[in-house]
């Protein structure tokens, strides 16, 4: 049996992907990818059980471990309005208990926080954000590490924040730094640094995609305007390395990606 030729690192694959086009999990199988499933379904794709096994079982027969990547679309645990955050919170729940099917390495989170809310309301928000992480956390005490993902917010101080507060061993960072370089303006503030050295303590896992700074593209990595190199002595610098994923949108991409991080990130790393 092939083995990954990096066994910390995966690339993304939503489960809608599959069961629109069985023809992707053929590719990450033949291929020994390991991948992130994307647990976001849109449709019936994750509500047949038999089904889900039936990836599982692929996986685990080809030797192949795996990420999972919880629902966002249209979720905010942060929520001031009630109905929206306990149904995105009932959500999450539920995709917590998916998950345990495919044993995941790692579990990502958007926190989603809202960042432009005045003083007192994005306390409140942040108040629930924390009771909905602990509530996640508490529906399955020994999970893998739940990695919680940077989107839209102007610093990192809030997730931060939440990671202190949180303070348990099996929640961390995933740091996103496509989503850094372009949704957090880093192209503009060139503020790497005050990022990592927030985020450094906490980072379990890594995102790593490129784009030019004002929107996310999800390119392949070399392609935006992203230092890579600098990056990567940064990364350098944690001590246990933390998991990655690549996130290329296409399959030229991908190979793009693959061939770049084998190149210039992997020769540095590992």
């Amino acid at each position: 049996m092939m083995k990954p030729e990096f066994e910390t690192c995966y690339v993304n694959l939503p489960l809608r992907y599959i069961y629109n086009f069985p023809e992707y999990l053929d590719f990450f199988v033949e291929n020994c990818i390991q991948p992130e499933l994307g647990l976001d379904c849109l449709g019936d794709e994750c509500l047949s059980m038999d089904w889900l096994l039936s990836i599982r079982d692929r996986l685990v027969d080809a030797g192949l471990k795996c990420t999972v990547h919880l629902p966002f679309l249209d979720l905010k645990p942060s929520s001031l309005n009630p109905a929206i955050r306990n149904a995105s919170i009932e959500t999450l729940r539920t995709a917590f208990e998916l998950a345990k099917i495919f044993s995941p390495q790692r579990m990502v989170m958007h926190p989603s926080f809202t960042s432009w809310l005045e003083p007192p309301l994005f306390e409140r928000a942040y108040t629930y954000c924390v009771e909905g992480i602990r509530t996640l956390s508490d529906s399955w005490p020994d999970h893998p590490p739940l990695c919680l993902e940077n989107t839209h917010e102007f610093t990192p101080d809030a997730i931060v924040r939440l990671l202190k507060e949180l303070d348990r061993e099996n929640i961390g960072i995933c740091f996103d730094l496509g989503h850094w370089f372009s949704f957090s303006k880093g192209a503009e503030n060139d503020d790497f640094d005050l990022w990592f050295d927030a985020f450094a303590p906490y980072i379990k896992h890594l995102h790593l995609h490129d784009n030019h700074g004002s929107k996310d593209e999800h390119l392949a990595l070399g392609k935006g305007s992203m230092n890579w190199d600098y990056i990567v002595s940064r990364i350098s610098e944690l001590a246990p390395l933390p998991t990655f994923t690549l996130e290329p949108h296409n399959r030229d991409d991908f190979t793009l990606t693959y061939a770049y991080f084998r190149e210039h990130v992997a020769s540095k790393l590992f």
